[in-house]
């Protein structure tokens, strides 16, 4: 009998032991036996070199490495910040909990109307395509679904208190560079600033070399002799880090007055040339002050003192702030020594 006990102990250990390979090996979208379908992290983003994001509204922006910046939609230079954020979130993200088996059908139907795709390539091949969906119950974490598996999963990132999805955003707007310039100072050949309604202050910068700057007043056409060779290259460096504060959209109130602004004067418009003969502009247009906004001395303002509005090239609409142009903003007398 003891023998007996021993054979059906040693056949229970074996049908266990093959009940649990067949768990952890099977193929057949089990969750728990396949930890590729809940592997969200992605520890070697720096291989990574372009990530598209979709969205359901449908939008989709694209951002692609090239060398040490990312650019967006193969158009623009991306926030490099946001990106750098991004790709940390990839890094640290990580499975929180399983989902109940009951709240499986519930959390797929809201990742089909409100998730979001995110296709991650390293070296230029696809590596893995993940869906973003809504945020758990107790906003600590986020439904995540890797293609190819068969159920979502609820992910956080260990020391983030909140939900990961508004860092998967497909707003171009929100991605794009604030820059209006960004390039080395001494690749600038030529500054051109215009002010319509004080032509004796406008001017242009020639720089031929570092020790070969002219300035000149565009209303006489006359080189100034006494340049302040300090202050000139100063204003160069500025005008290659020119930013601006926010794109303005087609859907704000605003972007109506788009044509109208544009046949105006602008308060100012400067154009910066680089070595290879590609310009850009940026135009700033007086903002009406709100009612009743007075300065220190009490007297109404006529305009609002902090910003205006402004035409990249013409074309992007933009938020500017004279405090971040307070540099730019100079009279051709600035340049003159004393």
């Amino acid at each position: 009998m003891k023998n007996k006990n021993l054979l059906y102990l040693g056949i229970l250990v074996v049908l266990l032991a093959i009940a649990g390979w067949l768990l952890t090996s099977r193929n057949d979208g089990g969750t728990l036996e396949r930890k590729m379908d809940y592997n969200f992290t992605i520890k070697d983003t720096a291989d990574i070199d372009k990530i598209v994001i979709k969205d359901k509204s449908p939008a989709e922006v694209t951002l692609t490495r090239e060398g040490k910046e990312w650019i967006l939609d193969n158009k623009y230079r991306a926030r490099q910040g946001a990106v750098k954020t991004l790709l940390g979130t990839l890094y640290r993200m990580e499975l929180k909990n399983f989902i109940p088996e009951r709240m499986k059908e519930t959390v797929i139907k809201r990742m089909a109307v409100f998730g979001k795709e995110v296709q991650i390539y390293k070296n230029g091949e696809l590596f893995k395509t993940i869906y973003v969906g809504t945020e758990t119950p107790d906003e600590m974490g986020t439904y995540m679904m890797i293609k190819g598996s068969d159920a979502p999963y609820a992910v956080h990132m260990p020391g983030f208190n909140g939900f990961l999805s508004t860092r998967f955003f497909t707003q171009q707007h929100l991605w794009k560079s604030r820059d209006v310039t960004r390039m080395d100072p001494r690749n600038i050949r030529e500054v051109t600033m215009v002010y319509p309604d004080s032509s004796s202050a406008s001017f242009k910068i020639q720089m031929f070399s570092p020790d070969s700057i002219f300035v000149t007043q565009l209303s006489t056409g006359k080189v100034l002799r006494n340049v302040n060779k300090v202050k000139t290259r100063l204003y160069i460096g500025s005008a290659a880090r020119m930013k601006y504060e926010g794109a303005i959209l087609p859907t704000d109130p605003i972007s109506a007055r788009r044509d109208s602004l544009l046949a105006s004067n602008p308060v100012f418009e400067i154009t910066v040339k680089d070595t290879n003969g590609k310009t850009t502009s940026l135009e700033g247009y007086h903002i009406k002050a709100p009612e009743g906004m007075t300065n220190d001395a009490g007297i109404e303002h006529k305009y609002d003192p902090d910003r205006m509005h402004g035409f990249i090239n013409k074309e992007d609409m933009v938020l500017i702030q004279y405090a971040g142009l307070i540099e730019i903003i100079k009279p051709i007398s600035f340049f003159v020594t004393p």
